[in-house]
């Protein structure tokens, strides 16, 4: 029989559910849930919790009018942002569609509402907007000395609605909290003769969201949260979140080496003993990152075993000598969505020395074959050391 040769990524909508919930229960009433969705789901693939997402939030936010477009292509019907602003990003034929799909863009300059304000004339329509305000981070934003100007001129134009204003928090997954205070304050020297109007005023990224009840304001935008991850090892008061992906692979093919013997490019791990090892069919082609070389463990049948060797672009080796019953076809968990577990993604991106953001995102190559599951991630096949499903298309 064949040996299943694919990736496979398990995503689970039920823990995305449990996510929102505890966001929700955090915030309390009165607060609105914006799910950030933007990189195809943090790498979970959209379509696979919409459902999930669609239920439990107010509103979606996504990086790119195309991202906006394949939500409505989903069956999405509620509000969505755009947080990145048009120039150079969109031709005005998407532009156009984006208008028509009832989408709210971002506007950060006078050149950003100038072009959304040409295109909503040039319709015949009206463009909903929300103006991001620069308190401190440097990137996007109007700096708050032109806000007013701003406000000004989309005040007095027919085309425009002014849907909300924000910022966006620098520090705040940091443990000093006294930078985020102090944006928070910017932001409310501009904002707060807004507050109690139909214009949404919001500014709680997942840490502030976790970490600072101050900064709620009228809508919290949670991305990483929602995926089942803590924003980082700085939370003071971090929330029961359960991950919502995990990746397993097939061992293709196992070998004896002798004591001395080296193995992968540049020979960079040395066997002290007699060893069996397997080969996997993932790399860092499939955002499985080569600085994991001598470092990740995996785990078969929630054994730990140890990658060896430097990793390749398709394929890695591991040590599975202390495994007896190793062998071609059994499941090796990649990343676990247990956040005890050697392998889960919050100690991978540690040793990776990146974020979890970045992995999570990186882990979506074509090779990748996502699958949705119904329940919870534990009860997977696999889970158990079972071979790998032959079954699928």
């Amino acid at each position: 029989m064949p040996i299943e040769s694919h990736i496979t990524a398990y995503i689970s909508p039920a823990a995305v559910t449990h996510n929102l919930v505890q966001i929700r229960q955090h915030v309390g009433p009165g607060v609105k849930l914006c799910a950030v969705v933007k990189a195809d789901a943090y790498g979970h693939g959209l379509s696979n919790i919409m459902d999930a997402v669609a239920s439990g939030s107010d509103m979606l936010a996504v990086a790119t009018p195309d991202e906006a477009l394949r939500a409505r292509e989903l069956g999405y019907k509620g509000e969505i942002l755009v947080f990145l602003p048009l120039a150079g990003l969109q031709g005005q034929e998407r532009l156009t569609q984006a208008l028509h799909s009832d989408i709210m863009f971002t506007v950060t300059s006078p050149h950003d509402l100038e072009t959304i304000t040409n295109a909503a004339h040039a319709t015949n329509g009206t463009a909903q907007i929300h103006i991001k305000i620069d308190t401190g981070m440097n990137r996007l934003g109007i700096a708050p000395h032109d806000t007013e100007a701003l406000l000004n001129t989309a005040a007095h134009d027919p085309a425009i609605h002014l849907r909300g204003l924000f910022t966006h928090f620098a520090c705040a997954a940091e443990q000093d909290k006294s930078t985020t205070h102090d944006q928070l304050q910017r932001f409310l020297d501009i904002a707060e003769p807004y507050r109690s109007t139909d214009i949404s005023i919001h500014a709680a990224n997942s840490a502030a969201t976790v970490d600072l009840p101050e900064t709620h304001l009228d809508m919290v935008r949670c991305g990483i949260a929602i995926y089942g991850y803590q924003p980082s090892d700085f939370m003071h008061h971090p929330l029961d979140l359960r991950p919502a992906m995990r990746i397993s692979a097939p061992i293709m093919e196992v070998k004896t080496v002798a004591a001395g013997q080296r193995c992968g490019y540049g020979l960079t791990h040395t066997f002290d003993r007699e060893s069996r090892i397997a080969a996997i069919p993932i790399g860092y082609a499939d955002g499985f990152p080569r600085s994991l070389s001598n470092r990740a463990v995996l785990r078969i049948d929630d054994q730990p075993t140890s990658v060896v060797g430097t990793i390749s672009m398709d394929q890695l080796t591991i040590d599975v000598s202390d495994i007896a019953s190793a062998s071609i076809g059994d499941c090796v968990e990649i990343v676990s969505d247990d956040p005890r577990a050697p392998n889960c993604i919050d100690n991978l991106a540690r040793l990776a020395e990146t974020i979890p953001y970045e992995l999570i995102c990186r882990l979506r190559s074509t090779r990748i074959r996502q699958e949705q599951v119904s329940g919870d991630l534990p009860g997977l096949p696999g889970r158990r050391g079972d071979k790998a499903n032959t079954n699928h298309a």
